[in-house]
C-alpha cells in the first residue's frame, strides 16, 4: 500500500497532494515549492473565506523578517501553477486591504468547490438590497455571526495541527469567539479542549487550575450542546487518571461513533490504540483522521511513524522526507524524521539535522545534543568506549523529564543496554528507582504516574524490541494494566499493517 495513498484530495476539478507537492486537473499536473504548496493550504483550510496577509506571513515565516515581496512572488507563482492545473476552474481572489480567498467556477461531478465565483457575486447583490432598516441590522448580525464562525475554525485548526505543548495558540481566536457568541457550543468545546491539553503536555504553568478552566468550559458546552464532541473528549482526558485501559476505550469508541468524522476524535482513537501496542487499528483510525483532515500535518507525521513500526523503513523515510519541506517548523513532522533517521542506520543525516542552524522547533520534548551527539557516534561505530558514554548520555537525561526518558529507553535498548533500558521504564512509567523522571503531579492528570493510563505508544516503537523480547516486559505490561486490558479484548499486540 502506497504511503501516501489516501493523502491527496479534490478541490473542484483539482486534486491537490501536499505530500508529493503537485496539483492536477484538466490542464496537466504541475509541481511546486515547498512554501507554495504550504500557501495553498492555508487558503484551502479556509474553505472561501479571505485569509489575511499577516496570518500568512506568521504561517509560513513565522519571526523571520521577510518583506511583501516574498508573499507576493509566492501568490504570483501559486495563481500560475492553479491557473496552468485547473484551466482557469481555481483561482486566487486579492482581497483589498484584508488578504486573499480560493475560489473555484463550479463543477458537473457533484464536487462542491470552497467558494464560486457566482456564489460571490450574488452575496453581494443580495446584501445591497437588504442594505436598510431591518436588513442592516441582520447584515451586521449575520457578519458578526460569520466572524465567530471564522474565529472558531480558526482555533479548531490551531489546535487540530499543533503540538500538544502549543495548544495555548487555539485560545484567543476561541476566546474572541465567544466575545461575540457566548453561547457557541463548539467554541466552548474547543475551548475546554485546548486548555485539557495544555495542561497534560506542560503548556500551563499552572496545570491544576487550567485542568478546572477546563471542565468548567466543557460542562458549559455540553449544558449547551450534550453531544458537542470535542468537550466531550475533554471530560475523558480529564477523568483518564481513574479509568482503566478498557474503560478508556469503550468512552473513547462511543464518543466516535457520535462522530466518526471528527480529527480530534479520530487523532485520540489512533494515539490510545498505539499505546496499547495495536498498530494495525490504530493505522485504520489515522487513514480517517487523514481522509477527514487532508491538509493536516497531524495524520502524517503519525502515518510516517507508523509505517516505520510495521518494518517499512524505506516507505517511512521517504515519507517523513516529503513531510518535512511542507510542516519546517512543526515539532513533531521534525521529531518523527529525525527518530526514524537516527534508528535505520542513517546517522549522517539525523547528525545533519542535528547539526543545522533551524535544529528542532519547540517541543515539550526537545532533543538535547548532550544525549544525542553520543548517542549517534554509538549507533555509526558502535565500541565499548562509545557505548559506555553513550550509556552515561542517556541515563542522565532520562532524569530531566518524560520525553528525554522515552528517548533513553529506545537508545538503550537499541544499543543491547536492556538492564539500563528497563531502569529507565522502571522510573518513567512505575515511579521505581533512581531514575524517576521529572514531571508535574497534578491532580487528575494523566501524566501524572497513573498505573492504569499511561502514554506508551514508545514501548511499541522498533527500537524497543529487545525490551518487548525480555522476561520483564510481562511483568511491566502486568502493572501498566495492558496486559490486563489485553485479556479483557482478546487482542495481542501487533506491528503489522493492514492490506
Amino acid at each position: 500500500m502506497n504511503a501516501a495513498a489516501t493523502f491527496p484530495f479534490r478541490v473542484a476539478e483539482l486534486t491537490i497532494d501536499p505530500v508529493r507537492r503537485r496539483v492536477a486537473g484538466p490542464g496537466g499536473e504541475v509541481p511546486m515549492e515547498p512554501l507554495v504548496m504550504q500557501l495553498l493550504l492555508q487558503l484551502v483550510e479556509r474553505q472561501g473565506q479571505v485569509l489575511p496577509r499577516r496570518e500568512l506571513f506568521d504561517h509560513l515565516w513565522g519571526n523571520a523578517q521577510v518583506g511583501d515581496d516574498s508573499l507576493n512572488r509566492l501568490v504570483g507563482n501559486l495563481r500560475k501553477a492553479l491557473e496552468r492545473a485547473s484551466a482557469g476552474a481555481v483561482q486566487i481572489e486579492t482581497v483589498p486591504r484584508l488578504g486573499y480567498r480560493l475560489i473555484a467556477e463550479p463543477t458537473g461531478d457533484g464536487v462542491t468547490p470552497p467558494i464560486t465565483r457566482r456564489s460571490l457575486l450574488g452575496a453581494g447583490a443580495s446584501s445591497l438590497v437588504a442594505l436598510g432598516g431591518a436588513g442592516l441590522w441582520r447584515a451586521r448580525k449575520q457578519a458578526r455571526v460569520a466572524e465567530a464562525q471564522r474565529l472558531v475554525d480558526r482555533g479548531d485548526i490551531l489546535l487540530r495541527d499543533a503540538v500538544p505543548l502549543q495548544a495555548g495558540d487555539a485560545l484567543p481566536p476561541l476566546r474572541s469567539a465567544l466575545e461575540i457568541d457566548p453561547e457557541n457550543a463548539k467554541a466552548l468545546g474547543l475551548l475546554a479542549l485546548a486548555e485539557e491539553t495544555r495542561a497534560n503536555n506542560g503548556g500551563s504553568a499552572n496545570a491544576g487550575e487550567t485542568l478546572r478552566a477546563a471542565e468548567q468550559a466543557a460542562r458549559a458546552a455540553l449544558q449547551r450542546d450534550p453531544g458537542e464532541p470535542h468537550a466531550r473528549l475533554a471530560m475523558i482526558d480529564i477523568a483518564a487518571g481513574n479509568l482503566d485501559w478498557s474503560q478508556m476505550e469503550d468512552r473513547l469508541e462511543a464518543l466516535r461513533a457520535s462522530a466518526p468524522a471528527n480529527p480530534h476524535v479520530l487523532g485520540s482513537m489512533t494515539s490510545f490504540l498505539q499505546a496499547a501496542g495495536r498498530t494495525s487499528k490504530s493505522w485504520l483510525y489515522n487513514e480517517q483522521a487523514a481522509a477527514a483532515a487532508p491538509t493536516s500535518p497531524t495524520p502524517q507525521w503519525r502515518r510516517a511513524l507508523r509505517l516505520w513500526t510495521a518494518g517499512r523503513d524505506e516507505e517511512a523515510v521517504n515519507l517523513s522526507e516529503r513531510l518535512l519541506p511542507l510542516w519546517p517548523r512543526h515539532a513533531l513532522v521534525w521529531n518523527a524524521r529525525f527518530m526514524i533517521l537516527a534508528f535505520t542506520g542513517r546517522t549522517g543525516a539525523a547528525s545533519a539535522m542535528l547539526r543545522n542552524a533551524g535544529v528542532a522547533p519547540g517541543n515539550a520534548h526537545p532533543v538535547r545534543l548532550a544525549q544525542w551527539l553520543p548517542t549517534l557516534d554509538a549507533f555509526a561505530e558502535p565500541s565499548p568506549a562509545s557505548i559506555a558514554s553513550a550509556r552515561e548520555a542517556n541515563l542522565a537525561a532520562a532524569k530531566l523529564n518524560p520525553g528525554q526518558a522515552t528517548y533513553a529507553a529506545m537508545v538503550l535498548s537499541q544499543l543491547g543496554e536492556i538492564d539500563a533500558a528497563f531502569a529507565v521504564i522502571d522510573g518513567l512509567l512505575l515511579s521505581k528507582g533512581p531514575l524517576v523522571a521529572n514531571r508535574p503531579i497534578v491532580p487528575r492528570s494523566f501524566v501524572a504516574n497513573s498505573p492504569s493510563w499511561c502514554r506508551t505508544q514508545w514501548l511499541f516503537l522498533p527500537p524497543l524490541a529487545a525490551v518487548r523480547n525480555d522476561v520483564r516486559f510481562k511483568g511491566l505490561c502486568e502493572e501498566i494494566g495492558l496486559a490486563r486490558y489485553w485479556r479483557q479484548r482478546g487482542v495481542r499486540p501487533d506491528t503489522r499493517l493492514p492490506g
